[in-house]
């Protein structure tokens, strides 16, 4: 049997749809198309850009308004108590839960309905906006002297940044399963490290 051509098999790769080679490549290739495809990073770094500039906004806001915010809501900079595990462990469970939100709704099969959008866009944008308020106003209300209690906060505001990442491509119909499994990993991870953060590396009594 005569070898084919080299310039069929060019002409023939040229004419395969970019789907049907994405298909045909190995799961290592696969897997590492998924995790730098363009749309995706371009989603998650605008994800991480909104909650910072919602953060900031906060802070703002809060500044003017330091002295009042101080005695009605108790915000000191006082050194924390000593970390423990179940402290740090309750720190995750908090961060978790709010990051599960977004991945819950974004499993939801959504299809040609409107209200399971408009839904999921009201709870998320609601429980993030809390996120934003109280760190935003702890930050406008001490300024320079919180920073030192905050060290977690690129990190999970990135594990966060994952979360309404996957809802907002599930929301337009990128709903795949591998990738909503990675950034939910991604988000573990980036939370995990943020509560032991939280926990031990902030000034301590």
């Amino acid at each position: 049997m005569s070898a084919r051509p080299a310039n069929l098999e060019r002409i023939e790769a040229r004419q395969t749809p970019a789907g049907n080679r994405q298909l045909n490549a190995p799961p290592r290739a696969r897997l590492q198309a998924r995790l730098f495809e363009p749309g995706l990073a371009r989603c998650i770094l605008s994800s991480y850009a909104l909650l910072w500039a919602g953060t900031i906004l906060f802070a703002l806001i809060a500044v003017p308004f330091a002295g009042p915010l101080h005695e009605v809501f108790g915000l000191s900079g006082g050194l924390a108590a000593p970390g423990t595990t179940s402290m740090a462990a309750l720190t995750l469970t908090n961060n978790a839960r709010e990051a599960a939100i977004p991945f819950l709704f974004a499993l939801l099969r959504v299809g040609a309905r409107r209200w399971p959008i408009v839904l999921g866009n009201v709870v998320i944008a609601a429980c993030f906006t809390a996120d934003m308020a109280l760190g935003g106003l702890a930050l406008g209300t001490d300024g320079m002297r919180a920073l030192p209690y905050l060290p977690q906060w690129p990190l999970e505001w990135a594990g966060l940044a994952l979360a309404l990442a996957a809802w907002r491509r599930a929301r337009t119909g990128r709903r795949d399963p591998l990738e909503l499994t990675l950034l939910a990993i991604a988000t573990a991870i980036l939370l995990c490290v943020a509560a032991l953060l939280e926990t031990y590396a902030v000034p301590q009594s």
